[in-house]
């Protein structure tokens, strides 16, 4: 019941339902499919993809999917149901009749270009027949104008296929031909441009496994995976729905969920969220929840709410396209009541709008190519290049994209007055930690190696180790060349102090007598556990207590830990080494800065894009890497769950002086709350996800991405975050290029109707204007593929503490 005060919650079940529709070319077919679903009751929300000829309806079960693929039937859009979960491969995704379309296609351009030559050699006839043959190739074109007059919505198609039955009503076959071409050539094109886009961003995908390993072997599928269900997880592996730990001990890389470098150790009763990859180790983990219910469905569930908004320019565009057609129509008809027929042919060919609506497609499509090839940043959508154009802010995301991810030896400090030098504490660790497969054990292996080509060439190797011990989940043990080395955290250094020297002794006496029988071993074991307690016992009230020498080294360890901590704003996790039960050395491991990171927000900052840091790992961490890289205090925010990032990439997309943080607050669609200034984001971890898809601009690297990120980004950048300025430089560029392409067309275009108004033309003549200002537009669209923009420069690295 609800108490007074309190809103009762009514839980509607929504479903979603994919479409494919044929017919969807452009911005004005997704308007009327949003005018036909929208305004519907049991509809939530209409997702259209002109790009993938897909609709994604979401609506309660009130409403049938046949209904809605009916729905579009009856305006002729060619709707069918597509299962949601089809996967599509890396290939071509072109069905059988896409295929025969483009067949017809490309056989229509060589025949054109066969009836324009043939008549110079001596073959008019022959051009002629072919000319008929190409205007009959244009079924295709017809079909388009019949649906569209079906529709009551005129578009290209329609005002191009008057101008072909226009010229055969004069005689003029050849003419008829060129229109019915030109169209032809256009959708080549651009169909064949779409496919490519979508074949390297198909291949860019970074796939989570299908199925998932079970007790007593053999795998099941993901779908399959219910609450309760137990699973193994292996190195390597990425966890698949949540859950808890039943059995083995591992650790996990959890720095795509939470934005934690740390690996995380996990044992039985520890919980594990789905998204999170293996390091080391082995676990048995019982579902809570299945995969739909599970921390990555979850995110994915937001991001879809986050897609649904619609850019300034696809509105435009649809703005646009609603009367500008209709206005040329209606203007040719005037003119051919006053200046004849053939005027009113000129006009309506004149007027069609293929260089102006390609102006910007075309500029696109070759900066979309530079971008994937010279700079492995695939832009999934055009508005994203405009976006990143006029970006303003641009938020990043800490682990994974200014910092490498993985931790690495920032320091090795031997305690004052140690017997041991800094190069004899850093060979001991790396041969302790050589028997390890923890991931920090890997970085400090790697700290000392270096290159393992030029270790093997230097012909040194790490010295011999006996007695390898790991101690939980706080640290490692073992003699090295006569002396018992151990590294780990302060636990490990605490359990050192309490137990005594005479354990180390009794570990090496076992060792001696592994060979001795039985009985003569137990024997000695007798003995020398009474003279430990007479021992114990002469002691008096001081038995039990360390060493002061190893009381004292160990309180001018801690001493040291916090003093290059601070050095290091609080960040970082600190190691002992302790050697012979004595604290020898401290070690400082944080996640190291990438080399180009400084150089690349600083270059960002000089195009006037605000660099902001996002993470939800700790304020001193966050702290450390913001003045490493140039970023102020008050652009750095730490401790951020996905929520906290998503409002506050929402909050900069308004003015400081508008009051939108209540709103905000309520809601995590960024429809509800994006303003109009341009925020982009960069990030790679499922925390990451509704803050991408709240962004104007989210860029996933693709290195660490999963298919979360990369479906909630909207680019996908296949490198290091250095190409990002070069990127916004090529953008802008393209914006201005776009720019001047609309003035060269619209000029062309007024032109022509113009002179045919007042002097008036052949209908030849403003087929001609209309290919040649389609073609100046093409050749100048093809600038961005001769532009050369430099990457930001890495910061050399250097190691300030001396590590070999």
């Amino acid at each position: 019941d609800a108490s007074p005060g309190h809103f009762a919650t009514v839980l509607v079940m929504l479903r979603s339902t994919v479409v494919r529709v044929d017919h969807l070319c452009c911005g004005m077919e997704a308007k009327l499919i949003r005018d036909m679903l929208g305004p519907l009751e049991a509809v939530a929300e209409v997702k259209i993809s002109v790009t993938d000829r897909r609709v994604n309806v979401e609506h309660t079960d009130g409403l049938a999917p046949e209904s809605i693929v009916d729905m579009l039937n009856r305006k002729h859009l060619g709707a069918s149901l597509q299962d949601k979960s089809v996967v599509e491969s890396v290939g071509s995704s072109f069905n059988h009749a896409e295929i025969v379309r483009l067949t017809v296609n490309a056989t229509q351009i060589v025949l054109f270009a066969a009836t324009l030559a043939l008549p110079r050699v001596g073959f008019p006839k022959m051009a002629y027949g072919l000319a008929w043959a190409c205007v009959a190739m244009s079924v295709a074109l017809f079909h388009e104008a019949y649906l569209a007059l079906r529709r009551r919505s005129p578009n290209v198609e329609l005002m191009m296929a008057i101008a072909v039955v226009g010229a055969l009503v004069q005689g003029n076959v050849v003419e008829a031909a060129s229109v019915g071409a030109l169209v032809t050539l256009m959708d080549l094109v651009k169909v064949c441009a779409l496919e490519a886009v979508g074949r390297r961003l198909r291949g860019s995908v970074v796939s989570e496994p299908l199925g998932v390993e079970v007790p007593g072997g053999g795998k099941v599928p993901l779908a399959s995976l219910a609450a309760g269900d137990v699973y193994l997880l292996r190195v390597g592996d990425v966890v698949p729905a949540d859950g808890r730990v039943v059995a083995g001990t591992a650790a996990l890389d959890e720095s795509r969920v939470s934005g934690e470098a740390m690996p995380q150790a996990k044992r039985k009763g520890d919980s594990v969220l789905s998204g999170a990859i293996v390091s080391a180790g082995y676990l048995h983990v019982r579902a809570e929840a299945p995969v739909s219910g599970s921390f990555q469905a979850r995110v994915a569930s937001a991001v879809e709410e986050a897609k649904t908004t619609l850019s300034e320019m696809e509105e435009l565009v649809g703005r646009f396209a609603t009367w500008y057609t209709p206005t040329v129509l209606g203007l040719a008809v005037a003119l051919g009541l006053y200046k004849g027929f053939q005027q009113f042919l000129v006009v309506v060919v004149a007027g069609c709008p293929c260089a102006l609506l390609g102006a910007a497609p075309f500029v696109q499509g070759a900066t979309l190519t530079l971008l994937a090839g010279r700079h492995r940043l695939l832009v999934k959508h055009a508005r994203t290049l405009e976006a990143l154009a006029v970006m303003q802010a641009i938020g990043l995301d800490k682990t994974g994209t200014l910092t490498t991810g993985h931790f690495e030896l920032l320091r090795l400090e031997p305690l004052p007055g140690a017997a041991h030098t800094r190069q004899v504490l850093h060979r001991w660790v790396a041969a302790v930690e050589d028997q390890d497969n923890h991931p920090l054990a890997r970085s400090l292996v790697a700290s000392y190696k270096g290159c393992v080509a030029d270790f093997v060439a230097s012909g040194e190797s790490l010295p011999a180790t006996s007695g390898y011990q790991r101690h939980g989940r706080d640290g490692v043990s073992a003699t090295v060349e006569g002396r018992r080395v151990g590294v780990g955290n302060l636990a490990f250094l605490e359990a050192a102090l309490r137990s005594s020297q005479a354990d180390d002794d009794d570990d090496d006496d076992d060792d001696d007598e592994s060979e001795m029988p039985p009985r003569l071993r137990a024997a000695l074991r007798r003995r020398r556990e009474q003279e430990k307690a007479a021992a114990a016992a002469g002691k008096g009230e001081h038995a039990g207590e360390p060493p002061p020498a190893a009381v004292a080294a160990a309180d001018a360890a801690q001493r040291l830990a916090a003093e290059i901590t601070s050095e290091q704003a609080g960040s970082g996790s600190v190691l002992y080494v302790i050697v012979d039960g004595v604290v020898g050395g401290v070690m400082l491991l944080d996640d190291a800065l990438k080399p180009q990171a400084a150089a690349t927000v600083q270059q960002l900052r000089g195009l006037g894009v605000r660099p902001i840091l996002l993470t939800g790992d700790r304020s001193a961490a966050a702290r450390r890497v913001a003045r490493a890289v140039g970023i102020g205090e008050a652009d750095t925010h730490a401790g951020l769950l996905p929520a906290d990032k998503q409002r506050i990439i929402l909050a900069h997309t308004w003015p400081q002086d508008e009051p939108r943080a209540q709103d905000l607050e309520q809601s995590m669609l960024p429809r509800a709350g994006r303003g109009p200034l341009v925020v982009g984001f960069v990030g790679d971890g499922l925390n990451d996800c509704p803050a991408l898809a709240s962004a104007h601009v989210g860029i996933v690297l693709q290195e660490v991405g999963t298919q979360a990120t990369v479906d909630a980004a909207s680019a996908v950048l296949q490198v290091d975050i250095d190409q990002l300025p070069a990127a916004v430089t090529i953008a802008r560029r393209a914006r201005r290029l776009v720019l001047t392409n609309l003035l060269l067309a619209l000029s062309i275009n007024v032109a022509v109707i113009g002179l045919a108004a007042t002097c008036g033309l052949p209908l030849w003549l403003s087929v001609l204007s209309d290919s040649g200002g389609l073609l100046v537009v093409l050749a100048n669209s093809l600038w961005p593929l001769t532009w050369r923009v430099g990457q930001a420069a890495p910061r050399a690295r250097h190691n300030s503490f001396g590590l070999g």
